[in-house]
């Protein structure tokens, strides 16, 4: 299971896992929203100019769960969002790449 969200699995430390996957767990909305990521209607993206802000997509390089050249169809969904490639990363960035992610959340909601 860890090797569909990690690209290095044996890194994560066991606290780590637990308790991300206790989070899973216990939360009252993942059902639902896993039923609406399989059953649910397609997404039909962002026009190019619609977007009022900026939008930043993140995508691991060894991604298992929503794979690398999926990305093309994100860049046409939303032609205007800039696409960020993490580097020996999985699914879960911040569990591959936690300063990286961090820094990429920080930098793009920083105001102008």
């Amino acid at each position: 299971l860890l090797a569909q969200f990690s690209a290095h699995p044996w890194r994560l430390s066991p606290e780590l896992v637990l308790t991300e996957l206790k989070g899973f767990k216990e939360s009252p909305s993942i059902h639902a929203a896993l039923s609406s990521l399989v059953h649910g209607p397609r997404q039909d993206g962002a026009p190019a100019g619609s977007l009022n802000g900026r939008v930043v997509i993140g995508w691991g390089r060894q991604d298992r769960v929503t794979l690398p050249r999926q990305a093309a169809r994100a860049q046409q969904l939303f032609p205007d969002a800039e696409l960020h490639w993490f580097e020996r990363c999985g699914h879960f960035p911040h569990w591959d790449q936690p300063d990286e992610a961090t820094q990429l959340i920080l930098a793009s909601t920083d105001e102008p």
